[in-house]
């Protein structure tokens, strides 16, 4: 350890947070940080320390440490940086394996083991991402909160009016909520009448909440906004071309950020240029002929760009933690990051709008519904018949002209 870092130990009071700090250091290290993070994170942690005196490093301490230590503490030369703090912290507890896992709490308490077998159910019967799946917990937890249940017995004290009365205000605010709230609710409910836990089918009583899916024009890009969006991706550095690869998946396949996500190296042959998925929301296997351009882009980034690691995923972490692969919000968050270097943020909500665009297009070009829905893994065509509203030309060729009445002259 350097003569800075035996400095910093030596001026911790606790023993538990001297013995860890150069463990730390080393852990910052195998995630990737910079020389500059790692210096910073461990002046927080030497801080906290003396802070914490003899107490033991917990979640509660660290919060209360944030909340009322940092901002009453007159310590010279320490950061205030809420953020970096808290970051700081963040990697401490995850250290030591104490971090907060929100499923994991989730999970916990009396109904724990009713949850904990319908996170199996969902995941196994009904085959759902496991984003899907959180968010389904989420929802039944909060239910459960709120009517207060903590054994499986009172659940058969459960009625009609108890169910439409908390969906009706827990969907207050935005339709999609509203619509989010009776679809888990309705999940739930069906899952204590099959286990048996409920005598009546309640997910009845779940009131629906109105949907007009046909209601307003969806949004989509025209080829001239995509390439925009493409030529904002800094070709000189690995970050950019791997965001470039990216959009560029999304683009020309019409990928789910999930599918971008999930796609793995071995899963892509550059000799024969198809791209194959084993993760696709519905479960099954498809594969993908790929444009020279998004071969050219995925080869120059895998053999020249990407951080060697363990991690099977092609799209990973360049940051901190390095050789992490990219969640579904990661993908998310390098089309964004484009979007606003090309002026396209108002344009550009997610992922999905590449998505939506690349099927405009299929069916401008003259691709049938079902040809469409199959290139796109639809389950029903109910859901790309979307598209077609977005085909002006063709449908300004059916319209009927709009009747105009006639003046009668006596």
């Amino acid at each position: 350890m350097s003569k800075r870092g035996k400095h910093v130990c030596r001026r911790i009071c606790t023993k538990s947070v001297r013995l860890i700090l150069e463990r730390y250091s080393e852990y910052l290290t195998s995630r990737g940080h910079v020389p500059g993070h790692r210096r910073s994170y461990i002046h927080v942690v030497e801080h906290f320390g003396r802070w914490l005196g003899r107490r033991q490093i917990n979640k509660s301490h660290v919060q209360q440490f944030l909340e009322k230590g940092l901002p009453n503490c007159r310590c010279p030369g320490v950061s205030r940086h809420l953020k970096r703090n808290r970051a700081a912290l963040h990697h401490l507890l995850g250290m030591l394996g104490l971090a907060d896992d929100k499923q994991a709490t989730l999970l916990q308490g009396g109904m724990g083991n009713v949850l904990r077998r319908y996170q199996a159910h969902l995941g196994k019967a009904r085959g759902l991402a496991p984003g899907t799946v959180w968010r389904h917990l989420a929802y039944s937890r909060a239910m459960l909160d709120h009517f207060g249940t903590r054994r499986e017995s009172q659940l058969r004290g459960w009625t009609p009016e108890m169910i439409e009365r908390y969906v009706a205000e827990a969907g207050r605010g935005t339709p999609s909520r509203g619509r989010n709230v009776g679809w888990c609710a309705r999940s739930f409910l069906r899952f204590l009448l099959q286990d048996g836990l409920i005598q009546r089918n309640l997910a009845a009583a779940v009131p629906t909440v109105a949907r007009w899916r046909l209601a307003s024009l969806p949004t989509t890009l025209r080829q001239d906004e995509v390439n925009r969006l493409l030529r904002a991706a800094d070709l000189e550095t690995p970050f950019g071309r791997r965001d470039y690869a990216i959009v560029l998946c999304i683009s020309e396949l019409g990928l789910r950020a999930s599918d971008v996500a999930n796609l793995e190296i071995d899963g892509i042959d550059f000799d024969a240029q198809v791209l194959r998925l084993r993760q696709r929301k519905e479960r099954e296997a498809a594969v993908f002929p790929m444009t020279r351009r998004l071969c050219a882009a995925l080869k120059t980034y895998i053999r020249h760009d990407r951080p060697a690691c363990n991690s099977a995923a092609v799209f990973i972490q360049h940051r901190a933690p390095l050789g992490t692969a990219l969640t579904s919000l990661g993908i998310c968050h390098a089309v964004l990051r484009l979007a606003r270097r090309a002026g396209l943020r108002d344009r550009i909500g997610g992922t999905h709008v590449l998505r939506r665009s690349l099927a405009s297009r299929m069916l401008a070009a003259g691709a049938t519904l079902k040809q469409i829905a199959d290139f796109l893994g639809h389950t029903s065509i109910d859901t790309t018949t979307l598209y077609a509203k977005v085909d002006l030309k063709t449908l300004s060729r059916v319209a009927l002209p709009w009747p105009v009445r006639k003046e009668v002259r006596s």
